[in-house]
């Protein structure tokens, strides 16, 4: 009987990455001998439509990249898409873990109720349990849907954060002085609008480019 064989029957029927721990409890081979076979299943479906891949800590068939454009073409609706404010949420959950909704409020500064329901529609965040403080907030994280639809094996392959990007210390969440840009731009806008406060129409569309939220969006994107 085919180890790769009894692999790709297994990747096959699996909902969920399968760990190596799991393959070798199926089939009785040690961690050596999965890997090899692994790696010669991978070579054996190079050029055919699916592909395997490590990914949130097991093994997994996905479409080959190759055709890409024709998969999402069939399974996604044309305006199915993920806005930059569920983008600039989902990256605050994602580097900040286990989170509030209002500690992603007190970086967004904005209610961010319906996205964090949209993100959680998508099981992309779920609940972690509730944070032992006075009201005992529901803690958010990241699921193994959202490593997967970043082809991340682990939380640790995020990209590192921008330098002035809020950070998580002693357990609470830090919001770091803006970037120099967003503190250059703000300066100047106080600047031109001092002394005529009353002459000026506030325009609730208006905002800064380089926020936090928008860094750590790019940082997620892998973007400089």
């Amino acid at each position: 009987m085919s180890l790769r064989n009894s692999i790709e029957a297994i990747l096959f029927v699996a909902m969920e990455p399968v760990t190596l721990s799991q393959l070798r409890e199926a089939t009785g081979a040690t961690d050596k001998e999965l890997k090899t076979a692994l790696g010669e299943l991978q070579v054996a479906m190079k050029e055919r439509g699916l592909c395997v891949r490590e990914v949130g800590g097991g093994y997994r068939f996905f479409s080959n990249p190759t055709y890409r454009e024709h998969v999402e073409r069939y399974l996604m609706p044309p305006k199915t898409y993920m806005s930059p404010q569920s983008l600039e949420t989902l990256a605050i959950v994602a580097y900040l873990q286990p989170v509030t909704r209002a500690e992603v409020e007190s970086i967004r500064g904005v209610n961010v109720d319906a996205v964090m329901g949209t993100l959680e529609q998508r099981q992309l965040i779920r609940e972690l349990g509730r944070k032992e403080v006075v009201g005992r907030p529901i803690l958010y994280g990241t699921t193994t849907e959202f490593l997967e639809a970043f082809g991340l094996r682990t939380l640790d392959e995020l990209p590192p954060l921008p330098e002035d990007a809020p950070r998580r210390v002693n357990g609470q969440v830090i919001a770091f002085p803006p970037s120099h840009a967003a503190a250059a731009a703000a300066s100047q806008i106080h600047e031109s609008v001092e002394g005529h406060e009353d002459e000026v129409q506030a325009k609730a569309e208006a905002k800064l480019e380089d926020s936090v939220a928008d860094e750590l969006a790019r940082a997620m994107n892998g973007a400089t």
